[in-house]
């Protein structure tokens, strides 16, 4: 019975850490991820155009830099000693089969003892989500070419 127990639990662990396949289960992987300052698990959870521009650029840094700078886009992307701010709420604004729209609203202090953003705090943005091989990949706004 014990180890049906921690069986279940293990599953239901893994289950609760993987994104949603919704672009607001998708942004809230990344958000978290930034969160922890996991740099690598949020640049996975980037587009493939995000991705692959971002690795062009770090090859860039760090064939100009003669060595000082490692080719590592993830850590070079998002390794700051700045945490992202706490996410408030997340709602779609469009969407499509492929695409989406969300409004993010985050918090730009620390969340009171209630669990809310305390008045004027709040920050809010629109965030580009693309469909990619049956997951959903956030968009970085400078990559996105009109």
């Amino acid at each position: 019975m014990r180890v049906s127990l921690i069986a279940v639990a293990l599953l239901l662990a893994a289950c609760q850490k993987a994104p949603a396949n919704t672009p607001e289960g998708a942004f809230r992987a990344f958000n978290d991820a930034l969160r922890r300052q996991d740099a690598k698990t949020a640049f996975s959870l980037l587009s493939e155009k995000s991705q692959a521009l971002l690795t062009e650029r770090s090859k860039a840094l760090a064939s100009g830099s003669k060595g000082a700078i490692r080719d590592e886009p993830a850590l070079l992307t998002f390794l700051t000693p700045r945490r992202a701010n706490p996410l408030v709420s997340i709602s779609v604004a469009s969407a499509s089969e492929a695409s989406a729209l969300i409004e993010v609203k985050t918090c730009a202090r620390p969340l009171d003892a209630a669990g809310t953003c305390p008045a004027g705090a709040d920050v809010q943005e629109r965030v580009a989500m693309v469909k990619e091989v049956q997951r959903w990949a956030v968009e970085l706004p400078e990559l996105v070419k009109p």
